[in-house]
């Protein structure tokens, strides 16, 4: 990790206390699905990622064609490093930082663009994502560039960027199916018991992932249960009652909201013992409003 992502990632999880929920991204498709079976084995992959700021140099606070890789490599793939050696698919993209609305005097918002195809060698173009977020003016006073490349890096489009490739390529998988395996995964993670005086061991089957990707999963598990909400895919509903057990409070806050938000009555009697016997008072209330309004709409 480069020494301004180093930086940044503590920064940007200090002062981003309000995210944006709604989730802006786009996942296209340019072959056919029946494709993917047929190169399910390819793993070799080269990166062409371009990126650029309307900021005074183009500086970047950190080096997204590098994060990319590492997202591809903590899913499995082989990096090739040059062009002209042999791979089986390419992720080309870029990532662009462009100015955006006026938030002051000489200041202004900054929107965050990401697009990235997957070629393959023989088959040609597979699909592409568009990741698009900017900031939304906060009465913390955060620097709506922290705004902006925090709701980047958070979502779930972007932050499982790796295991969204990984899972069309190899399993065919479409990007909801992935986020239900992994939100799984990190129930399963977090309910394994801690065998090693080691904080940063994972078990075993559990790949490693990158700093950011670790500090950021309570804020994209957030916005990946919005994200279901948002397309009224209620496959999440049946994963809702395991991630009432994820150690991030506000994880638990949006579990139950989604109950309240899929219309999910038959969770009334989970939603009265949490509203009578948790913890945490924001869990309380969350499922004091959701019992409410289920209540309220039910027959």
């Amino acid at each position: 990790m480069n020494t301004y992502m180093q930086w940044v990632l503590p920064v940007v999880v200090a002062v981003c206390v309000l995210v944006c929920e709604q989730v802006a991204a786009q996942v296209r498709y340019l072959t056919d699905r029946n494709v993917f079976p047929s190169i399910s084995r390819a793993n070799t992959i080269y990166v062409d990622v371009q990126a650029s700021s309307w900021k005074p140099r183009g500086r970047l606070l950190w080096d997204p064609p590098a994060d990319i890789r590492a997202k591809l490599i903590a899913v499995g793939f082989e990096i090739v490093r040059e062009k002209t050696h042999p791979h089986a698919l390419t992720l080309t993209g870029s990532y662009e930082e462009t100015r955006g609305r006026q938030f002051g005097i000489n200041r202004y918002g900054t929107v965050l663009t990401g697009t990235f195809r997957i070629d393959h060698h023989e088959k040609g173009p597979l699909f592409e994502m568009t990741i698009q977020e900017r900031a939304v003016l906060t009465p913390s006073g955060t620097l709506p560039y922290l705004d902006s490349l925090h709701n980047f890096l958070t979502n779930p489009y972007y932050h499982f960027l790796g295991e969204i490739i990984d899972g069309q390529i190899h399993r065919n998988q479409d990007a909801h199916a992935v986020f239900l395996k992994e939100l799984h995964a990190n129930v399963v993670r977090d309910a394994a018991p801690q065998v090693s005086d080691n904080p940063e061991w994972i078990p075993e089957g559990i790949h490693s992932m990158p700093q950011a990707h670790t500090l950021y999963e309570p804020v994209a598990t957030r916005r990946t249960i919005g994200e279901f909400v948002q397309a009224e895919d209620n496959s999440i509903v049946d994963l809702l009652p395991n991630l009432l057990n994820h150690p991030d409070v506000y994880v638990k806050v949006r579990s139950i909201e989604a109950f309240g938000e899929f219309g999910v009555t038959e969770a009334l009697p989970l939603l009265q013992g949490l509203k009578k016997n948790a913890q945490e008072v924001e869990v309380r209330n969350a499922a004091s409003a959701t019992i409410s309004r289920l209540t309220k709409t039910s027959p």
